[in-house]
């Protein structure tokens, strides 16, 4: 009979590793060790065993057993035993290569050192004065043969376990050779795909798909023909029934040891109710987009169709106050003081709504600059001083001492502590208001301070929700809409900030505005020149009239103006106190009016009926070289964000509407 060759390596101790012992037991361990040499030599003269190395040096055993080139079956240790380093040398080399075979060759014949040795990682343990060529042949043999039974043993209870875990898996399993049939599936995947197991095995995978994907079926051949190592997907797959089942579909490649391709490892699960539940996210996502596309366009032509009036009214009530055509009684200025204050709320309304809609649905942008701390704060007292001491309320303010400048959208920044101040003074009948700027931990903090009429803490939740007022009551003592704390809140947040609220029934409240140090928007400018005061703050302001009277040639303004109320508001009084004024309601022939007309001055609408609008025009007349210099004062919508794109189009200056008579003969005064 003839054996396969046991490649062995061979390890003997020498005299360093021999420690101190007599010198009878060194000469008989030399004397053991020759005669296992010439039994090892004979053995592999019989061919039973292969000598692939021998060592004198433990350490260097242990480099050649990291020889992963090295194919070895056996280790044979010859050793002394005559301490415990010479049990480490088994286990060491136990450790380092687990499925090689451990012989160990010794003198010591008693059973400690047998035990001592197999607890240590040994698998024979052999005694050298009794070794023979043949006892060391079955010693290897055997230990061969038991670790072979001890592997299938091992790899039945592993194919087992594995067989097990096949069949239990709640996620369809598939096994597939390289033409993609199906040559195993689990419970699972018949289940799945409605079929037997004999329906399913022979079968390709992708004749399960459903057949109106013929690109998965031709992507899915071409990755099962290519051997992608793995790849997965989400498709269709067709139940018995009829149906249609969603599942994702995880392929991968399973090589051999030579890592050659050998079969295909499917794994699928089922996800219909998932697809279903995103099917329904995604039509009720497009159903909320839908609303809020048509809530956008309500709230544009509501803009619009509102604005447009409003403005007619409140430039006409101007002109009346202003008694541009004629005087008034008593009793008609009184009349026309309440129809432009009852425009104002109207338009503040309007606005507020507006600006909430545009912050909730996320469309409101910050031009964050560098603002004057003190600037802002004189500003937003001086336009509610008059307010105040209406009603005999002394407004205060203070600002921390180096506290020069913070970082905000001026607009809204002006806003919200209008909003807030507005609050306080309506809300309070006797006592002081007060705003004060300070330097907190998190950034800046506006408080207002009021000794009003306090808030029930139960009422701090719904205090800040969009139409909420805390007396609803019809005939309640207090007006308003319930928008400005709950625009402020979001305002304050869209910063970076917060709005915060503490406040005691009958004594008064505290609100705090945050703005942050460094406010998380990159749109920072380092702009400090600020934008003129609009008119809702400039009405104590001087202005100079034109003199009607001089003999000089008046000045030519070219009005671009659509809307007819508000044209004719606008010439009127252009004309009125002294300026030559030509109207244009379509941007038809622009540039040929321009260099006809030669005017000073051109305000123009951004709205323009047909297909060229306001900043088309803007942009035609800065490119013409004799044009460009003509100064262009752009006329807006109010909530318009796009003035620093008109800006630096080539504008001087933009008005939001509707524009007030202060507001116009700020820019006359300022760009003629």
């Amino acid at each position: 009979m003839v054996y396969q060759k046991i490649k062995t390596m061979l390890f003997t101790c020498t005299n360093s590793e021999l420690g101190i012992v007599a010198k009878t037991a060194i000469r008989d361990f030399y004397t053991y060790s020759n005669k296992l040499e010439e039994i090892l030599e004979q053995a592999s003269t019989n061919n039973y065993i292969q000598i692939i190395e021998k060592f004198s040096s433990f350490d260097k055993l242990l480099l050649g057993l990291q020889n992963s080139t090295l194919d070895i079956n056996a280790v044979i240790l010859d050793l002394c035993l005559n301490n415990i380093y010479d049990l480490d040398y088994i286990s060491q080399t136990h450790t380092l290569k687990p499925n090689v075979i451990i012989i160990v060759v010794s003198d010591k014949g008693d059973d400690d050192f047998f035990q001592a040795a197999f607890a240590a990682g040994a698998d024979d343990y052999l005694i050298k004065s009794e070794m023979t060529p043949q006892s060391l042949l079955w010693s290897l043999k055997r230990t061969v043969e038991q670790r072979k039974q001890k592997s299938l043993e091992y790899l039945s209870e592993n194919e087992t376990q594995l067989r097990a875990i096949f069949e239990r898996s709640p996620i369809g399993i598939g096994l597939l050779d390289r033409e993609a049939r199906l040559i195993d599936v689990n419970p699972a995947l018949c289940q799945i795909l409605g079929y037997d197991y004999e329906e399913l095995c022979s079968k390709q995978l992708i004749d399960f798909i459903c057949e109106s994907e013929i690109q998965t079926e031709s992507k899915l051949n071409y990755q099962f023909t290519n051997s992608q190592e793995r790849f997965e997907m989400e498709r269709q797959f067709l139940h018995k029934d009829g149906r249609l089942v969603w599942a994702h579909l995880n392929v991968s490649l399973v090589t051999s040891a030579l890592n050659e391709p050998n079969f295909y490892l499917a794994m699928v699960e089922e996800i219909t109710d998932r697809k279903r539940t995103e099917l329904k996210l995604r039509e009720s996502k497009e159903a909320a987009e839908a609303g809020s596309k048509a809530k956008s366009a309500f709230l544009a032509t509501m803009s619009h169709e509102l604005r447009t009036p409003l403005n007619a009214i409140m430039g006409l009530s101007q002109l009346l106050q202003q008694e541009v055509v004629g005087s008034l009684n008593e009793k008609q200025r009184e009349y026309i003081n309440c129809i432009y204050t009852s425009g104002e709320h109207l338009l503040a309304l309007i606005n507020d709504i507006l600006d909430l809609s545009k912050v909730e649905a996320g469309r409101e942008d910050l031009t964050l600059v560098s603002l004057s701390v003190n600037d802002i704060v004189r500003n937003v007292i001086s336009t509610l001083l008059e307010s105040a001491n209406l009603k005999k309320l002394q407004l205060v303010h203070n600002i921390d001492e180096g506290l020069d400048t913070c970082i905000a959208d001026e607009r809204r920044l002006k806003q919200m502590l209008l909003n807030l101040l507005t609050n306080a003074i309506k809300f309070t009948t006797v006592g002081t208001i007060s705003l004060e700027v300070k330097r907190v931990e998190q950034g800046i903090a506006f408080i207002i301070t009021d000794t009003g009429i306090g808030i029930e803490p139960s009422n701090f939740k719904s205090l800040f929700e969009p139409f909420r007022q805390l007396d609803n009551r019809l005939n309640r003592q207090y007006e308003g809409t319930g928008l400005g704390l709950a625009l402020t809140r979001k305002l304050a947040r869209l910063h970076g900030g917060d709005l915060t609220v503490e406040s005691t029934l009958g004594v008064g409240s505290r609100f705090s505005l945050l703005l942050p140090a460094q406010p998380q928007h990159e749109n920072i400018s380092n702009n400090t020149n600020l934008s003129e005061l609009t008119a809702e703050n400039s009405t104590h302001k001087v202005f100079v009239y034109p003199n009607t009277f001089s003999k000089q040639a008046a000045k030519r303004i070219l009005l671009v103006e659509d809307e007819e109320h508000t044209a004719i508001l606008m010439q009127d009084y252009l004309q009125t106190i002294g300026y030559e004024v030509e109207l244009m309601v379509t941007g038809e022939r622009f540039i040929a009016r321009v260099i006809t007309f030669k005017p000073n001055l051109i305000l123009l609408d951004v709205h323009l009926p047909g297909d060229v609008n306001g900043f088309d025009l803007l942009v035609s007349i800065k490119q013409k070289q004799d044009l460009k210099e003509i100064p262009v004062v752009v006329m807006t919508p109010m909530g318009i964000g796009d003035r620093e794109k008109f800006l630096q189009a080539g504008a001087i200056d933009c008005l939001s509407k509707p524009i007030g008579i202060f507001q116009l003969e700020s820019v006359l005064v300022k760009y003629l």
